[in-house]
């Protein structure tokens, strides 16, 4: 009998911080396959943000991955990289991401990169070729581009499930919003950030997005199941 007690108690214990939300942004200026899209204007700059994830939390407790894209409309050029960007909760700040962070991460971004529409190649067993998809955002800021870059792993039967997650996270890494000039004589640009989910619970999240003066807003409103 203690054992048959001791087994869910077990499970309670680890799931007792697995709550999952559903991500939910405000204000969707429009949708592209299911992307949701969500503009902001200002007179000097225009960002441009896209969710397609829709849950947090969970055994898995993933980031949450918003692509952002940035042009500036008129002035001097700008840098632009997470720096720009801060994210809040409850008055709590939440931790943006880095690039290294990523990579050095076990996060499983595949699902994430399907609902993207990018799907993350995998390695047959009799090849050892992959090709990455690099992503640039939708409407104005769409474009598509592929690049061959092989990659080697060996057992590839034993290994299948953890080389499609380490593809994923390379595929992250080289869509992610690192140093880059806007300018007005360059079209927009950006990449993927990803929020760190430990502080994230039910709420409010804004996002602030500062170029030069201006500071772009969104909120995504984060609703337990």
């Amino acid at each position: 009998m203690k054992k048959t007690f001791l087994i869910p108690l077990f499970f309670l214990l680890i799931c007792g911080g697995c709550a999952s939300y559903n991500i939910i942004p405000q204000n969707i200026d429009r949708y592209d396959k299911g992307v949701e899209i969500i503009d902001s204007t200002q007179p000097d700059s225009k960002v441009q943000i896209e969710i397609s994830q829709h849950r947090l939390g969970g055994l898995s407790n993933p980031p949450l991955v918003i692509y952002i894209g940035a042009q500036i409309l008129k002035g001097e050029d700008v840098l632009f990289d997470t720096t720009n960007l801060k994210a809040s909760q409850n008055g709590q700040n939440l931790q943006v991401l880095t690039y290294r962070q990523i990579l050095d991460s076990n996060y499983d971004f595949t699902d994430i990169l399907q609902e993207f529409s990018i799907p993350t190649p995998t390695t047959a067993v009799n090849t050892n070729i992959i090709t990455p998809i690099f992503y640039y955002g939708r409407g104005g800021f769409l474009a598509y581009n592929m690049l061959f870059n092989p990659f080697i792993i060996d057992d590839m039967q034993a290994q299948q499930m953890m080389q499609e997650q380490r593809q994923a996270r390379k595929i992250m890494a080289a869509n992610y919003l690192r140093k880059t000039t806007l300018s007005i004589e360059g079209k927009a640009k950006g990449g993927f950030v990803a929020i760190s989910p430990k502080y994230i619970k039910a709420g409010m999240i804004r996002l602030k997005i500062t170029l030069k003066n201006e500071t772009h807003q969104f909120d995504i409103n984060i609703q337990k199941r």
